[in-house]
């Protein structure tokens, strides 16, 4: 499905989606909304130059929907969702989705569960057919949930072996400790899930009274609209939204998984920061990237390039609906453990307390104008910023005023983001090293809770 763009197609794409840059507007196609008698919603945009559809199902709840004692059991669902109807068993499903040249998958985030459908135009029928099946007869065959446990439980299992995946999994868990997006799937609790959880799950969470159904590519609004209706009008459901808790965030942490044949040290360092949808939404999105979320940015530049500190360091705030994160991100040898995490804390402070300059936030305004631009010429990405606009209620004009709200952010926004999100002081540190050879360069930070790395995806 990557290689059906044409270089002529592109050209045109440019044309479409790009105003000039005077008008700092992204021009698209009309947006056709409808609220059909289910309880579902259309959300259709026409794009007929690129001979393609595009189509993403969002059932919000996602991750924060999975009940407490169950982790692991909404992506577990949405790998078994593709692997067998009553009409089709997974190699079937795999084969007729192969020979349209599409792609049809399932995905899970902390705020939705998506089935996404790429088919070109011709295969529309034939690709809808296929999405309805397994939309609506997935049988989650017990052989198929077992093969994909074991190979779940395998991976974790192994994870000893990763320490970046560590990482994750641990920044994620402190940072949202006692929250529904800090869970994540163990051996235990993979160990306990039988097919009646992900039925339970399924039931209560894929349903057309909160389907949200985002299509872009080459089709006429009313003929897909009349082909949805076909496939899902009698599908009924009820809405069953969990009443998630609130995040409570804590305090600063600091936590030292202990890795002892590690020849590296993993550095993350993390906070609380804003939710989506927030109004500081595009002065961090500006504040980050001269931080830490571009080649150029602060943090390469001294970490990586003046230093020689790591060859890879990164920033980056991740919103999600009901919280977000601000988090640093990298890794050293171990011998430069203590000159890392020095010379991080540093950049940070200095930051937080000076803020940025004239000459930094033209240049970031400038590259993410024209990155935004570029990325959104192809129908997958303006799916993806419709799902975005839906899912969270961002203003429909989200997609269209984007480069005009990034030209708005002043030096006096990046430096109030710098001041309240940078303070190093303010972050959690989390560390996957060995700690014999470490503990020695951390004592000036304070005390570490230790982790056993045997005891991470347990």
């Amino acid at each position: 499905m990557k290689n059906y763009l044409s270089s002529a197609a592109l050209v045109g794409l440019i044309a479409l989606v790009v105003a000039p840059s005077s008008a700092q507007k992204i021009n698209t196609p009309p947006v056709k909304r409808s609220q059909e008698p289910n309880g579902s919603r259309l959300v259709l945009m026409e794009y007929p130059r690129v001979p393609a559809l595009t189509l993403r199902v969002i059932f919000p709840g996602g991750k924060v929907n999975e009940p407490s004692d169950k982790a692991g059991v909404a992506e577990l669902t949405a790998t078994l969702l593709r692997r067998g109807t009553e009409k089709r068993n997974a190699v079937q499903i795999s084969e007729e989705i192969e020979f349209l040249g599409g792609s049809l998958g399932a995905s899970v985030s902390n705020d939705s569960f998506t089935v996404s459908l790429d088919v070109l135009s011709k295969d529309i029928d034939a690709g809808l057919d296929l999405l309805t099946d397994v939309m609506r007869n997935s049988n989650f065959p017990e052989s198929e949930l077992e093969r994909e446990r074991l190979q779940s439980i395998n991976e974790l299992k192994g994870i000893s072996e990763n320490p970046r995946a560590i990482a994750s999994l641990v920044t994620n868990s402190t940072i949202y400790a006692g929250h529904p997006y800090g869970n994540s799937p163990g051996i235990a609790s993979l160990s306990q899930l039988k097919r009646d959880d992900i039925l339970a799950y399924y039931h209560a969470n894929i349903n057309p009274a909160s389907m949200i159904v985002i299509a872009t590519g080459d089709f006429k609004a009313a003929d897909l609209t009349a082909k949805l209706r076909a496939r899902f009008g009698d599908w009924q459901g009820t809405n069953t939204m969990r009443d998630t808790p609130k995040w409570m965030p804590g305090g600063a942490k600091q936590v030292l998984v202990d890795k002892p044949d590690s020849t590296q040290t993993q550095l993350r360092l993390i906070r609380p920061a804003i939710a989506i949808g927030h109004p500081d939404y595009y002065a961090t999105e500006v504040a980050n990237t001269i931080l830490g979320g571009g080649f150029t940015s602060r943090l390469v530049e001294e970490i990586r390039i003046n230093r020689s500190l790591t060859y890879g360091i990164g920033s980056s705030f991740s919103k999600s609906l009901l919280g977000g994160t601000f988090g640093v991100s990298t890794f050293t040898k171990i011998e430069t453990t203590n000159a890392l995490i020095k010379a991080v804390r540093e950049i940070l402070k200095q930051t937080a307390a000076k803020g940025f300059t004239d000459t930094e936030l033209r240049k970031v305004k400038g590259f993410l104008a024209g990155q935004f631009a570029i990325n959104a010429q192809t129908p997958q990405a303006l799916a993806g910023q419709l799902s975005q606009i839906e899912l969270y209620g961002l203003p429909k004009d989200f997609l269209q005023n984007y480069i005009q709200k990034i030209q708005a952010v002043t030096l006096a926004d990046v430096n109030r983001i710098a001041k309240t999100y940078f303070d190093p002081n303010s972050l959690s540190m989390i560390l996957v090293a060995p700690a014999s050879k470490v503990n020695a360069q951390l004592k000036e930070f304070g005390a570490f809770e230790v982790k056993p790395v045997d005891s991470v995806g347990k």
